[in-house]
């Protein structure tokens, strides 16, 4: 783009996004491995987040249950807490216990027997009905994630496609979930969060921006480490070679795009057309017939194209300690491991959650010196 169109558009269309999408290749060169992956446990309904707790339990968020299993590999879980809505984020608290978010509810601990002992429902006056992600600093701080101050998890393609100002946040508390303080506003869609591995930043994944940054926690100017995605990212956690592993639940389209720019059209689609056949991403096809993109994506024959413009994806990297891709795993468009919201680092090993085809699976990671092949 030319630096004279990139003027215009940021004077006159201060709120379009002029970044392009950018290219798969490098770190993120597409390839099927995560089709390749091991489904474990049995097929869950739209798991959101998984925490490896003590004694190598797994815990699964899933509909308004925190499922507990009996070791990493997701075999026989079973009910550990049940909410009075959607449950989403979890994080470990040495002081706390399980820390559970609440969609419209904040955040809540949870201690072993699935009681709730505390919970964090407001920040700055405002209540917290989006927590997307948790992190717990070594020290005992808690950092949490609001996704936005108007629509609850939930509600994310309704947040993307309302294309307002972020009005997401990131709030630390105490370890016992008192004296709550935001660090940051007017994020967008915040959707993962972890603390640095040297413990001086807070790295946050802001999907509607389609960024990574690090919030220092002792406050400053925050510093951008990849300014432009090709997906959306959703939760991140360190890996165990001072690297990170980043989950994306969709990527991004140049109609997406397009329809994020023309406010008239989205509007009206928002108004008459089911919110499951607006034209965005998607956390897994539905393949029905009046789905937007389905004549790109299907041949006259029924057979879907490999190449096709996805409308849901799956794709996890793993990226170095200033944000670069390192290797990754795809789904593609006719894969069957697509929208992954969270995913684990099992040492040589990557544990994820497919919340669009409803799965806990594994696949092998490549030795850190190998790179991509």
């Amino acid at each position: 783009m030319s630096l004279a169109r990139d003027l215009f558009d940021r004077i006159f269309f201060p709120d379009r996004d002029v970044h392009a999408i950018p290219v798969l290749d490098g770190g993120f060169l597409p390839n099927e491995r995560l089709d390749h992956a091991e489904q474990r446990g049995p097929d869950f309904v739209a798991p959101d987040d998984l925490l490896l707790g003590r004694d190598d339990q797994l815990y699964v968020s899933a509909g308004n249950t925190v499922f507990v299993c009996v070791n990493k590999a997701a075999q026989s879980p079973l009910p550990f807490a049940e909410f009075e809505s959607n449950v989403g984020a979890l994080a470990l608290s040495d002081a706390d216990g399980l820390l559970v978010g609440i969609a419209g509810g904040g955040v809540c601990a949870v201690d072993a027997a699935g009681k709730i002992t505390a919970r964090l429902e407001k920040a700055d006056g405002l209540p917290i009905l989006c927590p997307t992600a948790i992190t717990v600093a070594s020290d005992g701080t808690i950092f949490v994630s609001d996704g936005s101050l108007h629509n609850r998890p939930g509600e994310w393609l309704r947040d993307l496609m309302q294309n307002r100002p972020g009005s997401g946040r990131l709030i630390t508390c105490r370890s016992d979930l008192s004296n709550p303080c935001v660090l940051a506003g007017g994020l967008s869609w915040p959707s993962g969060l972890v603390v640095s591995h040297d413990e001086q930043d807070v790295l946050v994944a802001e999907a509607w921006k389609h960024c990574l940054t690090a919030f220092s926690r002792i406050g400053g100017t925050p510093r951008p480490l990849v300014k432009n995605f090709a997906g959306y990212p959703a939760r991140i956690v360190r890996g165990g070679n001072r690297d990170y592993w980043l989950a994306f639940f969709a990527l991004r389209t140049q109609l997406t795009e397009f329809v994020l720019r023309e406010r008239g059209f989205r509007e009206r689609m928002m108004e008459r057309v089911p919110s499951e056949l607006w034209i965005g991403p998607s956390l897994g096809g539905t393949f029905d017939y009046r789905e937007p993109n389905q004549i790109g994506r299907i041949k006259k024959l029924g057979i879907q194209k490999p190449w096709a413009p996805p409308r849901s994806y799956g794709l996890v990297a793993r990226l170095d300690e200033n944000g670069q891709a390192l290797e990754s795993f795809h789904s593609r468009t006719s894969g069957k491991l697509h929208g992954i919201t969270s995913v684990l680092d099992l040492n040589g090993r990557i544990l994820m959650a497919s919340k669009g085809h409803g799965k806990v699976a594994e696949v092998p990671t490549l030795a850190p010196a190998q790179g991509i092949r």
